[in-house]
């Protein structure tokens, strides 16, 4: 087998609903069956937010556009263009959007091989 770097356009992916967001999943464990990160661009409008939850693993992110608000360990974190996250495995945090549209960047590993055990993903 050949290694080669693999290309996807974001414009080309549709979006599914997450919360009260939209996600184009660049790349998924859970979709082909392999052991890298899920990538994906999310976008939400003004108010939208998450619901808490955490990752079993570290979840990384990049605001592209906008802002929002991480609550997480009792505090706010203000997101803007250009901020980067990192949060670490088993963190309870939700988002909400204060701008008129958010977009993020998001890397993290709930489907990828390190996270499944024998019954599925594994809790942090």
């Amino acid at each position: 087998m050949t290694l080669r770097p693999e290309k996807v356009e974001v414009a080309s992916v549709e979006p599914v609903q997450l919360y009260d967001f939209t996600q184009k999943v660049l790349f998924s464990p859970a979709q082909r069956g392999e052991g890298f990160i899920k990538l994906s661009v999310t976008t939400g409008k003004k108010g939208a937010k998450s619901v808490a939850h955490c990752h079993p693993r570290d979840e990384v992110t990049l605001t592209l556009k906008g802002e929002a608000i991480l609550r997480a360990g009792g505090e706010e974190y203000h997101m803007t263009e250009g901020t980067a996250m990192r949060l670490p495995p088993g963190l309870d945090h939700t988002v909400e959007v204060i701008s008129d549209e958010w977009v993020v960047v998001a890397a993290y590993c709930d489907e990828c091989m390190l996270c499944r055990g024998p019954q599925g993903i594994t809790k942090p």
